[in-house]
Order: structure tokens, then sequence, then C-alpha cells
């Protein structure tokens, strides 16, 4: 089949964000203004056609063309058009596509319209305006193609930049759904070509109209071919075409040729990135955890999402409405990070999700309640003394107890480990030691019956659950799991079969014991992690802000724990690795701890807690999946990005 020529097309994929409108009252600066913001544009200089085609059917497309006579040029100009349209209009992204042009199936049949307008017309025409209302129309029964082509005058000396020749084509079809009901379709057609030329003309003098062309217009509109030529005149280098010869011109301002903010079209993020660092970081880099690509100037960009693996140390908190990526994230880091640095042990506390194990194939898992998972209520340890302070708070923390509370049961431990060396087997045992320790407290009766009650009845409530009492017996072994952490193993704990107050007394005495048998280490390098999904479960804030309720004492005293065990973790190689859906119900250490932050869609309040920019807060509430604010305070980057799917990992 005969090739007429190679089209070049560039589909457009991204619209502009949107931007306030700039109030410019000098003339002159109007006029550059219009002509930087137009796509009526010469951007190869060389006096080329260009075309774009709005499509409206079912959905809505817009597509620049160019054509050549050869596919290696079709393909260069195509490229160039697109990365041209990018550094005029920050945000707009698309896609090209290079293809031949069979003269056979340049023959179509479709009706075509020109629409007629004079030079340089006194009204501004809103095509684009117009093409816009036309698709949100409800119940439209025509589909719609419009093609605009432009080209630079050469055909006049001198050239003037403002000047170009212009054409407007409309074909038109009835909808799949209409064609059998719609009898006659020209009525139809001529309506919606009035409705396209409506409010353009002032008769008698400028008149706006359209006229039915011959179906061989087609195949000119498709290579291009629809202005004269100075070589269809025969004219020398500095020679006009005669007047009475001469096409309809317009210039950029009399023609709405910016991009409308309302396309029908997805719209980038915006954001004012901040010390963007774009290193030479290859997808296999031992050092650095690929996540995804940035987003400059609003286009999803080459640029890598890297973070420093030993930079984990400083923490990494990931928050986001359900559904925005969070949960992809965590499996993307905890899979890279298991491939790129098998060496760091990698502890997954896992409170909401059952059968998580699922995701990551590389853990072994330890559920409560079996017999693998132990956690004792108190291990032995070199520092003894240390040990039994801060588990005496955790424990009292649980049981929602102040003031007598945590003396009481630190007595009662330093008391067991000075007469047997050793703690009671089980944690009902200890207790009804310090039970008995109460009562032997010279307290008037109305005060020790008083305190009697409350820790009885917080006891039983806590420990009615004889598995719970099972996983907290005391051992000197340090526990299985432990032990295979610390040596870089790869393990998850299960407590979804808890109940609030289990899951809280077992996360502290976890992160009780990781604090007492972690050493130090000097070395600034990441040793092991520990990953937690849905944290305020058990690091929130307190519900009930009454200081006297065993809530609020829990809550503030397990909230102190653990902020004193955040402040060793950098010293110890020790990482924190929080997800959350709503960080403002987390306690306010565990977000600021973090050094790297990544923000998926937020609603409020919990936008509030990263911007007091009212547009960047909206931005977060609008943000699509996987889309995600980047803040990364170990080398200050602030930046939108795109995260990547997991499965290309």
């Amino acid at each position: 089949m005969e090739i007429v020529g190679y089209q070049s097309r560039i589909r457009i994929t991204q619209a502009l964000p949107y931007i306030e409108k700039e109030l410019i009252v000098d003339p002159k600066s109007k006029f550059y203004h219009v002509i930087n913001s137009s796509w009526l544009f010469d951007p190869f200089g060389d006096n080329s056609t260009y075309g774009a085609e709005f499509k409206i059917n079912e959905s809505f497309s817009w597509d620049f063309f160019l054509c050549t006579k050869t596919i290696l040029k079709a393909k260069e100009l195509g490229v160039a058009l697109l990365m041209s349209l990018q550094e005029k209009f920050k945000g707009l992204d698309g896609s090209v596509d290079t293809f031949p042009l069979y003269l056979k199936y340049l023959e179509i049949e479709r009706p075509l319209f020109e629409i007629k307008i004079p030079s340089n017309p006194i009204l501004k025409l809103h095509f684009l305006r117009k093409i816009l209302n036309y698709y949100k129309t409800p119940r439209r029964k025509i589909d719609l193609n419009m093609f605009i082509l432009w080209k630079r005058d050469d055909l006049l000396k001198p050239v003037l930049i403002d000047r170009y020749m212009l054409k407007i084509f409309v074909s038109l079809k009835p909808r799949r759904d209409y064609s059998e009901e719609i009898e006659d379709k020209h009525p139809r057609y001529r309506a919606v070509l009035k409705y396209l030329v409506s409010d353009m003309s002032i008769p008698p003098y400028v008149k706006v109209d359209f006229e039915l062309l011959s179906p061989k217009k087609w195949k000119d509109i498709l290579i291009c071919d629809v202005f004269p030529t100075r070589s269809k005149f025969g004219l020398g280098l500095h020679s006009s075409v005669p007047k009475e010869l001469l096409p309809n011109y317009i210039k950029p301002e009399m023609i709405d040729f910016t991009i409308p903010h309302d396309l029908p079209l997805p719209k980038p993020p915006t954001l004012a990135n901040r010390n963007l660092i774009n290193l030479p970081i290859l997808k296999d880099d031992p050092h650095y955890l690929i996540l995804g690509n940035k987003l400059i100037d609003g286009v999803l960009s080459n640029e890598k999402v890297a973070i420093e693996i030993d930079c984990l140390n400083t923490h990494l908190n990931i928050f986001g409405k359900s559904g925005s990526g969070k949960s992809t994230l965590m499996k993307i880091i905890i899979k890279e990070l298991n491939y790129k640095r098998p060496d760091v042990g990698i502890l997954i506390i896992n409170l909401v999700k059952p059968d998580l194990e699922v995701d990551f194939p590389m853990v072994s898992s330890y559920k409560f309640p079996t017999e693998r998972f132990r956690v004792p209520y108190i291990i032995t340890a070199n520092r003894i003394k240390k040990t039994i302070s801060r588990n005496s708070n955790v424990l009292a923390a649980c049981l929602g107890l102040k003031y007598v509370g945590p003396v009481i049961i630190s007595e009662t431990l330093q008391r067991c480990y000075a007469e047997y060396g050793e703690f009671p087997l089980r944690i009902t045992e200890f207790f009804n030691c310090v039970e008995n320790n109460l009562k032997a407290k010279p307290y008037d009766p109305d005060t020790q019956k008083t305190i009697l009650t409350a820790f009885k009845r917080r006891i039983d409530e806590l420990f009615t659950n004889l598995e719970l009492e099972k996983t907290l017996r005391f051992q000197r072994e340090i526990p299985e799991w432990f032990s295979r952490w610390r040596k870089g193993d790869k393990i998850l704990i299960d407590l979804t079969d808890c109940d609030d107050k289990e899951q809280h007394l077992l996360t502290m005495l976890i992160f009780q014991m990781i604090e007492t048998l972690t050493a130090f280490d000097h070395t600034n390098k990441l040793r092991h992690i520990i990953s937690i999904d849905e944290a305020h479960r058990v690091i929130g804030k307190s519900r009930d802000n009454d200081p006297e309720s065993a809530e609020f004492i829990m809550k503030n005293r397990i909230n102190a724990i653990f902020s004193k065990t955040i402040e060793e973790c950098r010293s110890k190689g020790l990482g924190l690795l929080i997800s959350e859906q709503k960080p403002y119900l987390l306690l306010d250490s565990a977000i600021d701890s973090a050094a790297i932050k990544i923000l998926f869609s937020l609603g409020y309040p919990s936008n509030e807690l990263f911007t007091g920019n009212v547009k960047e807060r909206e931005m977060l509430l609008n943000l699509s999946p996987r889309y995600a604010l980047v803040i990364n305070g170990t080398n200050s980057e602030r930046y939108l990005s795109k995260i990547a799917d997991d499965k290309e990992f």
C-alpha cells in the first residue's frame, strides 16, 4: 500500500495543575505573556505545520500531531515537540506514537466541515472553552472531532512572530448509542456547528461561519497540507504573495489557546520541590532503597526516590489513608532491605492484618497464642536493677496504675530477686506477691482497701486469658524469636488475636526487651529494624482525658517509655518503620522522631501536622493512590513522588 507520509502524535495524558491567573496591566507584558502561554507557536522555527485534535465521544482526548516524509524525522520531531510543550507548560505530560499514513486509509467518508474565521477578528475566539462545554453537555448525541492546524506566516515579508495561518475543521457523527434514533442527522450536525461558532460574529462585517467540505480534504488534514506555500506560488526568497491570494491570519491574542485548568484529564499534584538531590544511583545499588520516581514540575521523571539504608536508623514514618499505597510501600521497603542488606534483622509487629506472612515469604512467623511465641514479663540481664525499674513501669502502665503502682511492683521484683535469684514462673504468682506486699504496708485501712480493690480489678481484667499468662512466663533463656532477629533473621510477630490491652502489654514488653538486650553500636550502621502498622494502637494518644482514668495513665506511661526507647535507637543501630492512617492519633514523639516521612493522601486534621500552607494541605488531601510527598530530613530534600508497584520488585 502507498505511504503518503509519517505522522507523529503526542497524546496528552496529564493536564496542567490549577494556577491562579495573574493580573497583567502593562500592554507589552501582556503581549509577551500571551505569546508565552499560547500553544499557537512554532517551536522549531522552520515554518512547519502543526495540528491538534480534540476528540469527544465516550471520553475526552487531546492530541498534537505533525507529518513528515520519513519515519525517523517523525520520531525526532514528535519527541522534540513534546519536550517543547513540557518546557512551555510545566506539568503537562504525554506520550509519543509514530506511524505511517497509508493512502487507502485516508479515504474517509465521515462528514467534514471547516469553520471559517476572518483575519484578526474583533472578538476573541474561545474554541477550547466551547469544546469543553460541549463535552460537559448532558445527553449529547453527536461525537465530535475538532482539528486545529496552524503555521507561522512565511508568505509575507518581513515575517512577524505573532502572525499565523490557522484552519479549523470539525467532523461529526452520531454516538453509537443513538445512531438508530437519529433519522435526520444534518439538523443535529448544524446545531452543534452553530453552537461552536456562537458569540463569535459581529455582522455584517465580521462573521464566523462553517461550510461542508469534500471527503478528499481528509488527506490534506492528516498530512498537514492545508496551507499555501511559497513554492506553490513560485516565489523567490524576498518576494511576497499578492494580497488578493493571501489566506486569513490570526494572532495569538485573538484566540484563546491557553490550556484551561478544568480539562477532563488527570492533573498533577503541585509542590515547590526543595533542595532536590539527584544522584547517579542505580536500582541495584546496595546502599540505597529505590522506592519509585520523583515528580519534577508535576511530571513523572526518571530520577529515583532513593533512601540511604543506613539512614533508616533515624526512623521512617509512612502516613496515608487506606488504599493510598502505604502497605505497598511497606512491602517494597522490607523486600528491598531483605535483598540488599540480608544482615539486617527485620522485626514486623503485626497488630491488624491476619496472615500477613503471605506478603512476606522471607519471614518466620510467631503468632500469639502459640508455644513458640514467648515474651517473659521480665528478663534477667547484666543490668538487673535497671531492668526491674523499667519493667515495673511497663507493668504498672499497662494496668493503669500510678503513684503506688510502679513503686510496689519494683519493690516486689527486687525482693524476689534478692531472696531467690530469679522471679516467679507465672505472672499471676508474681502479682500474688505484690498483693501480699501491699497488705504488709502500713497504710490506713481505707487507703489500703482502695488500692487493693483497684489493683485486683485491673489484674483480673488483663490476665483472665490463660494463653497470655503462658506467653508471659518467666524464663532465663532469651526467647528464640529475639535471638534469631538479633542475628539478622526476618521475624513476624502476629498479635492480631490479642485485644487492645494485650497488644499494649506485649508490644511494650518487646520494646523493653529490645532496649535492655541491644548493645550500643557506634558505627551508625543499620543493624536491626522494627516495623509497626496502625501504630496508634500501642503508641497513640489517650481518648480519655481524665488524668485519673486507667486508659490515660496507661497511655501516658507507655508513651514516656516509648519516647525513652526511641532516643537510644540510633546509637544502637536500630530503625523504626511506622505506618499509620491517622497520624493525629499518634504520640507526638512518634511523629517528630522520624527524620524521613513519606506522606500519601491525608485528610484533616492529619495533614495539618506537616504543613501550614493551605494549598499544600489541599494537595495532600487530593493525592492520587501511590503519589506521595517525601520529606527527607537526612539531606533536607522535600519533593513529590510516585511510589513503585510492588510487582516490580
